[in-house]
């Protein structure tokens, strides 16, 4: 079993944000090799978690989220993050709140929720792999500094922060392994949302293939972060740090037909090199022009 894996995601308090973390939960699974009872805890838990924080969070409005998976050995870890209003008594709230929290302490062998004393929530979650600990511990902890809040630069913050996209995912993951269970279910998430038709959905996953490609060649440590949008018949990404230089290959059309033509240069609409003098970024869009559309799903 492979030793460790983490996945930083920060994302919009809304609704269909939901689905991302779960599948973003998937591709960690699938790296770590989870069987199935602990993948459908993880995924259920810290899905009530973010529930929480899309409907109590920010009084009904949009806020950021935060959600950070680490996995080795022995378990996985989750922790699910807001700014927004912290938490109230439960004995003062009949709006469900309880229910969710009950779910997640139900099935995490060790799960602690507390208020930040600058505002915001923060719920962190347990799950061992292998034999289980004695359930439940639970621990509701009352005001008190718990790290940086969503919106607070820390390093994964100022690294992903180089591949902005406005209203993204925006996602760290190490190893850079990590990219292609990750990236290739988020990005055919948001390109069935964007309702790509069949064909052009099956390009998603080529793209996002050449993309995780990329990274273990090119990626200059092993932390690699990417933010992606989806709007209406189009998918855009932005992943890096890259080498300097090696982006230009993922550009090419070859006159020689010796040479393939890089599957991105094929396949993407615009496929585009940025960065500075230490490091390069891609930024990648893919637009649907066809009429028929594929149902979105749950991945």
């Amino acid at each position: 079993m492979k030793r460790f894996a983490k996945v930083r995601l920060e994302l919009d308090s809304q609704p269909e944000s939901v689905a991302l973390v779960r599948a973003a939960v998937s591709g960690l699974a699938e790296y770590r090799e989870l069987d199935a009872e602990v993948l459908n805890d993880v995924k259920t838990a810290v899905s009530e978690a973010c529930n929480n924080v899309v409907v109590h969070a920010y009084a009904g409005d949009c806020g950021p989220l935060a959600v950070d998976l680490d996995a080795d050995c022995a378990g996985v870890s989750a922790t699910v993050r807001d700014s927004g209003v912290g938490f109230q008594a439960l004995g003062e709230r009949d709006d469900g709140m309880g229910v969710g929290l009950a779910v997640i302490s139900a099935l995490a062998a060790r799960a602690e929720f507390a208020t930040a004393a600058d505002g915001g929530t923060e719920a962190r979650m347990w799950f061992p792999v292998g034999a289980h600990e004695a359930r439940p511990l639970v621990h509701f902890a009352g005001p008190r500094h718990v790290g940086p809040s969503a919106r607070q630069n820390s390093t994964h913050d100022r690294l992903t922060s180089a591949v902005d996209l406005p209203g993204a995912v925006r996602v760290t993951v190490s190893p850079v392994s990590l990219t292609a269970p990750v990236l290739g279910r988020l990005a055919r998430a948001l390109a069935a949302t964007a309702r790509f038709s069949f064909d052009r959905f099956s390009d998603v996953y080529l793209v996002a293939d050449a993309l995780s490609a990329h990274a273990r060649a090119a990626a200059p440590s092993d932390r690699i972060s990417f933010s992606l949008v989806g709007t209406a018949k189009q998918l855009e990404l932005s992943i890096g740090p890259f080498e300097r230089g090696t982006g230009l290959r993922l550009q090419r059309r070859c006159d020689d037909e010796r040479e393939p033509d890089s599957p991105l240069a094929l396949l993407a609409d615009e496929v585009t090199v940025g960065g500075d003098e230490q490091s390069e970024t891609l930024h990648v869009v893919l637009r649907d022009r066809s009429e028929r559309a594929r149902p979105a799903h749950d991945y």
